[in-house]
């Protein structure tokens, strides 16, 4: 009997243990959803973030492309649809302007409806993520789809993604088909599909500089091409002043907490460990001090030479991710549905470990903490300093590059064949 049939049949097994995870699971679920149906009544009222999308469709629609980035055009054109008397201005559309083309056909039906759409499309992009890793696992592999399913749901940045309609799930889907192509030596292919995310630059180029770096330099020619064709759509949908104003754009919402930029206390990121504190986080100490670390991190990453050679491909992309997450500048916690491939790929390495090892409790330990909703509520809506969960994610990012030269080639070789 192989490893992967040994660590599968005693994982999918009518186990204890197992029977645990998915009441733990479940459990979860049930949650998110009271907490969505109670909700819905703000959601028809269009109080999520999918209003700023919704409505960046309907610009492109009514042929105002060139004021895509105009507040005013934007506040009349969410009024439209969007009963929130006390709203004094619209929820900016921050994104770059080709993405708004996703929303275009969404806009040709009523705001709930579009929303539902939007929704259901993010279900089958998680189905998608699902069905593309499962066969690229060991210890999880006999693992039926729908639990799969089921415990991405049960993952709180899953639900506020859900939740607030937003597109974090579609980088995921991006990410993950350029971690298979990654693994298939598409290089080139890799790159491509990680321009199409860019619409989420802050996650996507720390990813594509390290792959880089780390010696797959033909990515680089995939997602500078794809990037091309990107901003030369995006001229065409608003024109080319208008984008060259964009990033003015950016710094200027960035700065601007009545359009509803995030505080760094909400950010799981190093900034929101630098900026995030009630007492000296104000001037340019907390600023430095977050570009210091984020250079750091960035650059330790960096040495990490070999991560792409071989068996280490699913630990690199890992490491790509996770410190992307960290760097951001703007970090929210729907944005941390991207963990969803690293934790996976993790956990999956560590429950092949014996059960007494330090090693195994090193890897799940960061990931249960990332999973338990009531401490997510808690620091959200209980004490905002979301912030802290970026202590996690540091020590997931230091397991993951202790894996890196710890892993047992073989039995790598095996599950992520």
């Amino acid at each position: 009997m192989t490893d992967k049939e040994t660590h599968g049949g005693a994982l999918a097994g009518p186990s204890a243990r197992r029977r645990l995870i998915r009441v733990f699971m479940v459990g979860m679920l049930c949650f998110h959803l009271l907490l969505f149906l109670k909700l819905w009544n703000r959601i028809q009222r269009g109080y999520p973030d999918f209003t700023a999308f919704y409505a960046a469709g309907r610009t492109l629609h009514d042929g105002l492309g060139a004021s895509l980035y105009d507040l005013r055009t934007e506040y009349r054109v969410q009024g439209q649809f969007a009963n929130i008397s006390s709203r004094h201005g619209p929820l900016p559309y921050i994104h770059p302007p080709f993405e708004a083309l996703v929303f275009l056909p969404l806009s040709l039906v009523p705001y709930t409806q579009a929303f539902v759409a939007w929704n259901l499309f993010n279900l089958i992009a998680l189905l998608c993520v699902a069905l593309l890793l499962r066969p690229h696992l060991n210890a999880s592999s006999t693992i039926p789809v729908w639990e799969f399913l089921l415990g991405f749901l049960a993952f709180f940045p899953t639900f506020l993604n859900l939740l607030q309609g937003q597109d974090s799930i579609l980088l995921l889907l991006l990410f993950t088909l350029a971690f298979f192509a990654l693994k298939q030596q598409a290089d080139f292919l890799c790159g491509c599909w990680l321009a199409l995310g860019t619409f989420k630059f802050q996650f996507t180029i720390p990813v594509v500089l390290l792959i880089v770096i780390w010696n797959r330099k033909r990515v680089a020619a995939g997602f500078a091409s794809v990037l091309l064709l990107l901003v030369l759509l995006s001229a065409a949908l608003v024109g080319w002043n208008e984008l060259l104003q964009y990033p003015r754009f950016i710094l200027h919402i960035a700065g601007a907490r009545d359009l509803g930029d995030v505080p760094p206390a909400f950010m799981p990121n190093l900034r929101g460990l630098a900026e995030g504190w009630s007492i000296g986080s104000r001037g340019w100490a907390p600023k430095i001090l977050t570009l210091l670390g984020s250079a750091i991190l960035l650059l330790w990453a960096a040495t990490k030479r070999n991560t792409l050679n071989g068996p280490h491909v699913h630990t690199g992309f890992s490491l790509a991710v996770v410190v992307s997450v960290l760097v951001g500048w703007h970090t929210n916690i729907h944005d941390l549905v991207l963990l969803i491939l690293p934790l996976l790929l993790v956990l999956d390495s560590s429950l092949l470990l014996p059960l007494g090892t330090t090693r195994k409790w090193g890897g799940l330990l960061p990931a249960l903490s990332l999973l338990f909703t009531p401490l997510w509520i808690l620091l959200w809506l209980g004490g905002s300093k979301v912030n802290v969960m970026a202590i996690p994610l540091l020590w997931l990012t230091w397991e993951i590059a202790k894996q890196l030269s710890t892993i047992d080639p073989e039995k790598v070789g095996v599950s992520m064949k």
